[in-house]
C-alpha cells in the first residue's frame, strides 16, 4: 500500500503537521504531476498506474523519502510565497481565549521560513548524491592489471630515455 500516491499524500501531510491549508488531494495531485521531477534526480524511470494511481517500479524507502523531500520544498516555497505577498500589509493576531493581540513580525516568519527551505533543500541535494553513488555499477570491467605489459619494439632505452631508430623515424 505504500506504494500508492493517496499513501504517500498521506504521510507527507501526516508528517508536515496536518496543515489546514493543504488537502491531502491537493498533494496527491502534485506527486502524479512530479514524478518526473523524481526519475530525473534519482535517473530512474518510475510510472503511475492510471487505474490505481500505484507507483511501478516499486519505491523503496530512500526513493521516498527524497519524493517527499521534493514535495516539502514546494510545501515552503508556498509558504515563503504567501507570506511574502503579505509583507506589505499589517496584520495583527487576536487572541480568543486570552483577550490579547499580538502583531507578527512577518520578516521573522519569513525568515524561518526561508531558513527551513535551505536546509530541506540542502539535503535533498545531499541524498540524491549518496543515492547516486549506492546504485553506480562499472559497465565494463576489462584488463588484468595483474600482468605486466609487453610493448614490442620499445623506443626507450634502460633508463627510461627516448631513444631514435633511425633518422627518419623519430
Amino acid at each position: 500500500m505504500t506504494n500508492y500516491i493517496a499513501s504517500i499524500a498521506q504521510e507527507i501531510f501526516e508528517e508536515l503537521g496536518e496543515p489546514s491549508d493543504f488537502s491531502i488531494s491537493a498533494i496527491a495531485a502534485w506527486l502524479r504531476r512530479n514524478i518526473g521531477g523524481l526519475n530525473n534526480f534519482l535517473n530512474e524511470s518510475f510510472s503511475i498506474n492510471d487505474q490505481g494511481l500505484e507507483i511501478s517500479p516499486a519505491l523503496n524507502d530512500i526513493q521516498k523519502y527524497i519524493f517527499k523531500k521534493m514535495y516539502n520544498i514546494y510545501y515552503f516555497d508556498l509558504k515563503i510565497k504567501s507570506i511574502g505577498s503579505l509583507a506589505t500589509t499589517d496584520f495583527i493576531s487576536i487572541k480568543d481565549d486570552i483577550g490579547s493581540v499580538q502583531k507578527v513580525n512577518k520578516n521573522e516568519v519569513l525568515k524561518n521560513y526561508i531558513s527551513i527551505r535551505k536546509q530541506e533543500y540542502e539535503e535533498l541535494i545531499t541524498l540524491t548524491d549518496k543515492y547516486g553513488l549506492n546504485v553506480i555499477y562499472p559497465l565494463q570491467v576489462a584488463g588484468d592489471d595483474t600482468i605486466p605489459g609487453f610493448y614490442g619494439n620499445s623506443r626507450f632505452d634502460d633508463q627510461g630515455l627516448r631513444t631514435r631508430r633511425n633518422n627518419l623515424n623519430p
